[in-house]
C-alpha cells in the first residue's frame, strides 16, 4: 500500500551551473522585460533548469537505494508591470512540469510526475527582493512504476502560499522562505521553511551575453508525499 509521509523531509542540494543573462531593458506594462522571479538555483523547484541527477540515501520507491533523476521544463514569466523604473514591481505566472526516473533500472522507469502552475508578485527595492507566490501542485505516481510493481495509483493535489525574501550582498544572494499549504488532498503537515545562499561570479561574455557561473546551496524542510511502501 502506498502512503504519504507525514513529517519533514530536508532537501540538501549543491548545484554548480552557468547561465547567460542579458541586461534588462526599459520596463513595459504588459510582459515587462525584467529579471524574472527566481528560486534559489539549488532549490527543488528551480524553473528553467531542465535536468539534474540526485542521490537518494533511501529510495522513494521499491527501487531502493539508487541514482534517480529529476527532469523539469518550466518558466516563471513576468506578465504585468505594476511600477516602472530600474527595479520595478510586477506580477507573473509560474509554470512547470517534471518527472523522476530511476537511472539504475534498465528501463529507466518513471517513478512520479509533477505539475505546477501559479501566480506570483515581486517587489524589488535595492538589495532586497520580496516575492509572494500562490501555486497549485499536482503529483502523480508514474504509470510505468505502477505497472511494474502493481501499485495502486495515488494522486496528490494541494494549493500552497509562500513568501520569499532575497538579500543581495555584493556577489552573494541570501534567500529565505516560509510557506503554508492552504488545501491538501493528503494528511500532511502544512508548514514549510527554507534558507539558501548563492555566489554569482562573472566570467566575461559569450554570444553577446554575460556568462555568470553560480554556486548555490539551499535547504528546505516540508512535509512531502514520498511514495513509501
Amino acid at each position: 500500500m502506498i502512503r504519504p509521509v507525514n513529517g519533514f523531509n530536508v532537501w540538501r542540494t549543491v548545484l554548480v551551473s552557468s547561465v547567460a543573462l542579458s541586461p534588462a531593458a526599459a520596463q513595459v506594462r504588459a510582459f515587462p522585460n525584467v529579471e524574472h522571479f527566481a528560486y534559489p538555483a539549488a532549490g527543488p523547484r528551480v524553473a528553467g533548469i531542465v535536468g539534474r541527477v540526485v542521490r537518494e540515501t533511501l529510495g522513494d520507491s521499491r527501487f531502493g537505494r539508487e541514482r534517480e533523476a529529476d527532469v523539469w521544463v518550466g518558466a516563471n514569466l513576468p506578465v504585468l508591470g505594476l511600477t516602472g523604473g530600474a527595479r520595478p514591481a510586477f506580477a507573473g505566472l509560474t509554470m512547470r512540469v517534471g518527472g523522476r526516473f530511476s537511472l539504475d533500472d534498465p528501463g529507466s522507469a518513471l517513478i512520479s510526475n509533477d505539475w505546477v502552475v501559479g501566480l506570483h508578485g515581486v517587489v524589488d527595492r535595492g538589495p532586497w527582493r520580496l516575492a509572494g507566490e500562490l501555486f497549485h501542485e499536482s503529483s502523480h505516481l508514474g504509470d510505468e512504476y505502477g505497472q511494474r510493481f502493481a501499485a495502486r495509483r495515488l494522486d496528490w493535489t494541494r494549493e500552497v502560499a509562500a513568501l520569499w525574501v532575497r538579500r543581495t550582498v555584493g556577489r552573494v544572494q541570501l534567500h529565505g522562505t516560509v510557506g503554508y499549504t492552504l488545501i491538501d488532498a493528503l494528511p500532511l503537515r502544512r508548514g514549510s521553511a527554507g534558507i539558501g545562499a548563492e555566489y554569482r561570479a562573472t566570467w566575461g561574455n559569450a554570444l553577446g551575453a554575460a556568462v555568470r557561473p553560480i554556486v548555490s546551496v539551499f535547504s528546505e524542510g516540508q512535509a512531502y508525499a514520498g511514495w513509501k511502501m
